[in-house]
Formats: structure tokens, sequence, C-alpha cells
């Protein structure tokens, strides 16, 4: 069997348990100052906007930000089962920590934003989040 072979045969679900422990230790082991700043390679350009950056404030999320993008979620016909797993609720948090305001002091990411960065851009940070929260032992 060719390596090729090896790397597009289907996870287990063993192995997705295994890659889910793997991430929750590795996420326990940074340091958690519960403030991330991702620096793009090239500025990101969306709508008019240039981004070069953009901070996360993960630390000041609160229950009530938990329960707002549940209920955000529920009513888009999501179901929610473990927030550190589900794209959407980390898109979620990433939007409502996201420090960065535009000069009418409104937030410059919205859902719409970060589904339109580049997928290792977004990748990153939703990793990021996830990590806050398993560190957070949620």
């Amino acid at each position: 069997m060719s390596d090729i072979e090896k790397n597009t045969a289907p996870a287990s679900e063993g192995d997705s348990a295994a890659e889910a422990v793997a991430l929750e230790g590795t996420a326990k082991a940074e340091q958690d100052s519960g403030v991330y700043t991702h620096t793009f390679k090239r500025p990101f350009s969306h709508q008019g906007i240039t981004i070069e950056r953009l901070t996360f404030d993960w630390g000041k999320l609160t229950g009530e930000d938990h329960l707002a993008i549940e209920n955000e979620l529920l009513l888009r016909g999501k179901t929610l089962v473990t927030p550190e797993f589900t794209g959407e609720f980390l898109c979620g948090m990433a939007t409502r920590a996201c420090t960065d305001r535009n000069g009418d002091g409104f937030r410059i990411l919205n859902m719409e934003v970060l589904k339109a960065l580049p997928m290792r851009d977004f990748q990153t940070i939703c990793k990021k989040a996830r990590a806050f929260l398993l560190r957070a032992g949620s």
C-alpha cells in the first residue's frame, strides 16, 4: 500500500478519540494567557476592510456569551453536543472574543468575515479557541 493510500483511509472512531485526547493534553500543556493575537502572513481584505492582525481575549467571555452562542446555533437548527469540537461554536467564540473594532466602535470580525478567512488562518483561530476551552476543562 502506498503512503497516499494510507493517508486517505477514513479515520476510525478510535483514532478520532485518540486525537481528541492528544489535543486536550497539548492544550492543557500550553501556557494560558487568555489572550491570543493572530498575525496574518499577508494582510487579509474583505468588503473593503484590510486586516493585518486580530486579537482575541478568550478570558473576557462569560456564561452569557456561551448561552448566546448556543442559542444562535439552536435557532439555525444546529445541535450543540461538545462546544470544544463544534466548529460553529468556536466561530461564535472567536467573533465575541475579538477585541478589534472599526472607527465607529463596531466589531470588525463577524461570522461572514471569519468564514472568508484563508483556511490556515481560520483553523489556527479555531484551534486557539478550542485550546482555551480544553484548558478550562469544559
